[in-house]
């Protein structure tokens, strides 16, 4: 982008652009290839926050899941150098590479829908939310849980939770 965002959305509307539709979900300010370049770096130091809050025993076992590539990106990309295990997600090619070796006894889960969450979950914990002025609408007010003890083994829950949308 050549002027700031809100510099951008104020240039476009003056012209008359809207933003393309480059998904099915609602845009924001700025056309989705912008507004994923937002929120990354905030996204990872709040899960980097919850990961280093957790007893040295369960960051052994931690594992990040995100509930989209964009989210699973961010802590891969800017969460390693704050010492943030890498993430997995159900999303598109991420899904494909497997849960690894997590067995799901500690996760933090970047979104998804709370009660959903608490049905593969003993214990779940909401522990911060995302914030981000310029992001998609989707991605701004994500909830950050920390849920521990997988109730069916990660092996088995995998399959289900592929997204390809």
């Amino acid at each position: 982008p050549l002027l700031p965002p809100d510099r951008y959305s104020d240039y476009v509307a003056s012209l008359g652009i809207a933003p393309p539709q480059e998904e099915r979900s609602r845009l924001g300010a700025l056309p989705q290839h912008f507004a994923d370049m937002f929120g990354w770096k905030d996204l990872a130091e709040k899960v980097a926050r919850a990961y280093h809050n957790l007893s040295p025993e369960d960051q052994e076992k931690c594992i990040v899941f995100g509930q989209n590539y964009g989210e699973a990106g961010a802590i891969d990309l800017f969460g390693r150098r704050l010492g943030v295990p890498g993430a997995i997600s159900g999303h598109n090619s991420y899904w494909m590479w497997g849960p690894r070796d997590y067995t799901g006894e500690v996760m933090i889960i970047i979104g998804g829908d709370p009660e959903g969450n608490a049905e593969l979950f003993e214990t779940i914990e909401q522990v911060d939310v995302t914030e981000c002025v310029y992001c998609m609408p989707y991605e701004r007010g994500v909830p950050i849980f920390v849920a521990r003890k997988m109730k069916q083994p990660m092996r088995e829950v995998w399959p289900k939770i592929r997204n390809f949308n």
